[in-house]
């Protein structure tokens, strides 16, 4: 019978294979060493490329300088229309706020003007001729708008992309990184950033106060002339009520107060002369040699009462050494009663004068009590007109003190145009690098490269020992059935 399991002459033996069920270490080992030229191929393949590419790729520097932005402005001004004192949660956000105005357009448009930035190739590179080039960017649609082919927009556009502002965390300073590819232009315009946007700070806050100034300006005008027209309303109410003001008060209630104090004084005068006059009455009655009240004495009388004195004293000496019925005696009574009626005479007198000093002071006060009859008369009706005239002089001190309100603060804001208050500082101007930011350096590049050659020479290697393997296990047998057995035994071992 026919054995369908022997083999057929000149029919190929398949061999069955059997591949291992896990990793074998081993046999990793053997096809690394093997592949030890191909890793050692790949790590120096992988080196010179690194080398290449090195020297190929155009290096780039970066400048840093750092800004310290306090959210509290300097108290320069009392009222400063500027000035900034956040609340305790608002100071991150003033630094927040200000890393986006530090990248503005005005702050680098301010850059490009001072370093002159559209002349320079790796702001504004040279635009392509090649007919291709062009053809090519028309067709993909990469062809900017003419507006956009300005050379300030490609400075700007090319300025974004090489620049990078960061707030560090928990503070309010912020690094401003430039990468060109001179270290010099970096820190250069790293420098111009910081003071381009100190410049467009103080210009932001110069332009606030001017617009302000401005606009308190414009208003004045209406208020100055809402002012005048109350104070001619005020003074035209005056002059037709007959209100007539003298050193800021009315002149019927400053001439109402001067009578009053007039009318003290006569009544002073009247009960002082009334005085006067009692007492001088009742020194009528009196002997010649009586103290008069110091109110009634006169040159006059002082004389004779002092020649009366006398005389008494001379009359009572020689009546003790003559005796009163002495001839001599007449003549002394005599002169005593020519001296007792010119004293009695005198006293008439001033009692005439004190009388006419009386009657004049009446009269002095009845005067002056009609004048102020007539002042309070006076003022009773002005009181009415008093009414609307403070009506108006209330509407006129509001309007003045608005407008003096606002004078102030016009001229306070044309002052702060010429104040700056930001506390903002630079703490770290840009120094030129001393090594590139790109591509890294070659102490890093070429052992990674030699790492990843090698890594790819030995994943390379294993591939290649594993086709191998396969090749020779597959191979067929070149003899006998037992020998292709043994064979395949040999190749399994």
């Amino acid at each position: 019978m026919f054995d369908f399991g022997s083999p057929v002459r000149g029919e190929p033996v398949i061999l069955e294979t059997r591949v291992p069920s896990g990793l074998d270490s081993g046999l990793i080992l053997r096809r690394l060493w093997r592949g030890t030229g191909v890793i050692l191929l790949g790590g120096l393949a992988a080196v010179i490329l690194a080398v290449v590419l090195l020297n190929a790729v155009t290096p780039t520097y970066t400048a840093v300088t750092q800004i310290l932005v306090d959210p509290a402005d300097l108290p320069v001004i009392q009222n400063d229309l500027s000035n900034r004192q956040p609340q305790a949660d608002s100071g991150v956000s003033i630094a927040e706020s200000q890393t986006w105005v530090m990248q503005s357009d005005n702050v680098l448009r301010r850059v490009i003007d001072r370093l002159d930035l559209t002349r320079d190739e790796e702001f504004v590179p040279a635009a392509s001729t090649n007919p291709l080039v062009l053809s090519l960017k028309a067709l993909l649609g990469m062809e900017p708008p003419p507006a956009s082919r300005e050379p300030v927009n490609l400075a700007l556009d090319n300025l974004r992309l090489k620049l990078g502002v960061r707030r560090a965390e928990r503070t309010f300073v912020i690094d401003v990184y430039v990468q060109t590819r001179d270290p010099e232009k970096s820190a250069r315009i790293a420098n111009a950033i910081a003071d381009a946007y100190f410049a467009e700070d103080a210009a932001a806050r110069t332009d606030a106060a001017r617009r302000a100034s401005e606009a308190l300006s414009g208003r004045l005008t209406t208020l100055r002339q809402s002012v005048e027209e109350a104070e001619r309303r005020v003074l035209q109410y005056r002059v037709t009520n007959k209100l007539v003001t003298s050193s800021g008060r009315l002149l019927s209630d400053q001439q109402l107060s001067d009578l009053n104090q007039q009318l003290v004084t006569a009544t002073l005068k009247m009960a002082e002369a009334k005085a006067r006059l009692d007492q001088a009455r009742h020194m009528r009655t009196g002997e010649a040699g009586t103290a008069l009240p110091e109110m009634l004495q006169s040159l006059e009388m002082q004389n004779l009462r002092q020649q009366y004195a006398t005389l008494s004293r001379n009359t009572a000496e020689l009546a003790q050494r003559l005796g009163d019925r002495h001839p001599a005696m007449a003549d002394q009574y005599a002169q005593q009663r020519d001296l007792q009626r010119l004293i009695q005479r005198e006293k008439e007198r001033i009692i005439d004068t004190s009388q006419k000093d009386y009657d004049r002071a009446v009269a002095s006060e009845s005067a002056v009590r009609r004048s102020l009859e007539r002042a309070k008369t006076e003022t009773a009706g002005n009181d009415r007109a008093n009414v609307g005239l403070r009506e108006l002089e209330r509407e006129l001190d509001a309007r003045r003190s608005i407008y003096e309100a606002f004078l102030r603060r016009s001229r306070e804001t044309n002052e702060q145009e010429r104040v700056n208050s930001s506390n903002v500082r630079v703490i770290s101007t840009a120094t030129p690098p001393r090594s590139r930011a790109w591509p890294p350096s070659p102490k890093l590049v070429l052992p990674l490269a030699l790492l990843l050659g090698m890594g790819l020479g030995a994943a390379a290697a294993l591939w290649l020992g594993a086709r191998r393997d396969r090749r020779v296990m597959t191979r067929p047998p070149r003899t006998s059935g037992s020998t292709g057995a043994r064979s395949f035994r040999a190749v399994d071992a």
